[in-house]
């Protein structure tokens, strides 16, 4: 060990992340000396499920530091992985809120680097899909993860519009996990169901056919479990609150707007992809509804009469017009339109987890589509977080009772990301009292798609445990309190032992 440094604590990496984090906040100061050094110490081998990854527990333990509010300049990780440089230099650049990396030593001893291999990692989504994020960013799908893009749309032409594809397809092919896939993965590792779709190469055609577009994240709503890159009113805030050149979070997500200028550039290389051949097309956002991009490939889709394949919408469903484009008026030209409203809760809980709401706008503009476009596929789609579960049960049998929607209507999924919103961060006492809501709901519904969704949130929540991330929880909910000025007390008194601390 370099004698210069003076050593204030040494943590095993085989620890559970909890007491690395307890740890961790014992041997946090509010100054540290320049030579204070805290050890980390790789005592086991790390797990390596992605083929183009680094170590699982080492990225866990960089958002515990960054967490516990210690720059990474105090902490000396020792290790006898002769590769530890790259994956530091890949922690730091994906995952930690400081820009310095983690300083490393290296020792002795055996560390045989073995990437994981699976019986089942390909998805057809890979195959003949092709999804465009709000940054213009080219992902395997939806809920990719999007920092890790395989191109992006202005480098896309007719001549190459699937083979960019090609390694992650080989990889794939081979039992390899790809990080851009990792959300779908994380999930079914914890025996939830994802989005992955079986690959039947008998069965499969080559060659896009379905679009997933995101064109920009213009969006009126601040949810409390979304970011930036999703919705530019949530990066207007981070700007108010942190300034412009600011990064919230590991995620990095420039705080830059997107000029008409670039927008119109990617609507110019979308237009061409969207031909008869398009069999699906689905518009989320940001808010498709207020993105006038949507409305110019809506009118193209009528122009190319090609308006019997099947549009779908993830929408805040707090407005049905935008400028002179009227959603109503457009929907009316096309046959086979689905609109799930992602609605997670009701009245003043809707309105503080999903800010921007009016709840009495939302339950208007249900009414307007059930009314004017009855053929109109109207459903709701809920993220699941620990705030959601009590209300948006009540919701359910609510609207359910009233014959508003059916269970077949819903459609749920539990959130896992941010961790510090899961139901997975919830302490046991709060867990109990939950999971009597949740089996008497699943009670209710036995035997249905709904009930066996609701089994999901249940499992998820009892099967992990997520309350390292309390504090972060705390600290978010308070600082986006002052600032919305809201009252998370007010809203949650059954969680105020959560926020007073």
């Amino acid at each position: 060990m370099n004698p210069k440094y003076n050593i204030i604590g040494e943590i095993l990496f085989s620890k559970s992340l909890n007491e690395i984090k307890e740890q961790l906040k014992l041997l946090r100061k509010d100054e540290f000396n320049s030579l204070d050094r805290i050890i980390i110490k790789q005592d086991v081998m790390d797990d390596y499920p992605y083929v183009d990854g680094v170590g699982s527990k080492l990225i866990e333990i960089q958002k515990i530091i960054n967490n516990a509010g210690i720059s990474n300049c105090f902490i000396l990780f020792v290790t006898p992985n002769q590769d530890i440089s790259n994956e530091i230099e890949f922690i730091t650049k994906f995952y930690s809120v400081d820009s310095n990396a983690i300083e490393f030593q290296l020792i002795n001893g055996s560390y045989e680097k073995s990437i994981n291999q699976y019986p089942d990692t390909a998805c057809q989504m890979v195959w003949n899909h092709l999804y465009v994020g709000t940054d213009g960013n080219v992902n395997p799908c939806c809920v990719a993860d999007h920092r890790f893009p395989l191109i992006n749309i202005k480098d896309i032409s007719m001549d190459n519009q699937n083979h960019y594809s090609d390694q992650i397809r080989n990889d794939m092919l081979q039992g390899y996990r790809h990080r851009a896939c990792s959300p779908c993965y994380e999930r079914e590792d914890k025996g939830i169901p994802s989005l992955r779709l079986p690959y039947k190469p008998e069965k499969l055609k080559t060659g896009i056919q379905s679009l997933d577009i995101r064109l920009n994240n213009v969006c009126n709503f601040k949810c409390r479990m979304c970011s930036e890159y999703f919705s530019s009113a949530i990066q207007q805030e981070t700007i108010d609150l942190y300034g412009k050149d600011s990064l919230l979070g590991f995620e990095k997500i420039s705080l830059d707007r997107t000029s008409k200028k670039i927008r119109n550039q990617r609507l110019e290389k979308i237009l061409p992809l969207i031909t008869t051949d398009i069999q699906n097309i689905y518009f989320a956002g940001g808010e498709p509804l207020i993105t006038e991009e949507h409305y110019h490939i809506l009118d193209h889709l009528v122009n190319i009469n090609n308006t019997d394949l099947q549009i779908t919408y993830n929408t805040n469903l707090s407005m049905l017009s935008y400028k002179k484009s009227n959603s109503i008026d457009k929907w009316k030209q096309f046959s086979n339109v689905t609109v799930f409203a992602s609605i997670d809760a009701s009245d003043a809980v809707a309105e503080y987890v999903r800010h921007g709401t009016v709840w009495n706008d939302i339950i208007a503009n249900i009414h307007t589509i059930k009314k004017h476009v009855p053929h109109v596929k109207l459903k709701v789609t809920s993220t699941v977080s620990c705030l959601t579960i009590e209300n948006l049960i009540h919701l359910q049998n609510k609207w359910i009772g009233q014959e508003l929607f059916s269970d077949n209507d819903f459609r749920i999924t539990v959130l896992t990301d941010p961790n510090f919103l899961s139901p997975a961060v919830l302490p046991q006492h709060h867990k109990e009292r939950l999971r009597a809501i949740i089996q008497k709901h699943i009670q209710r519904f036995a035997n249905t798609e709904l009930a066996r969704q609701w089994q999901n949130v249940l499992q998820l929540m009892d099967n992990n445990d997520y309350t390292f991330a309390l504090d972060d929880f705390t600290h978010r909910m308070k600082v986006l309190d002052e600032h919305r000025q809201e009252s998370f007390v007010q809203i949650f008194p059954e969680f105020e032992d959560l926020y007073i601390k």
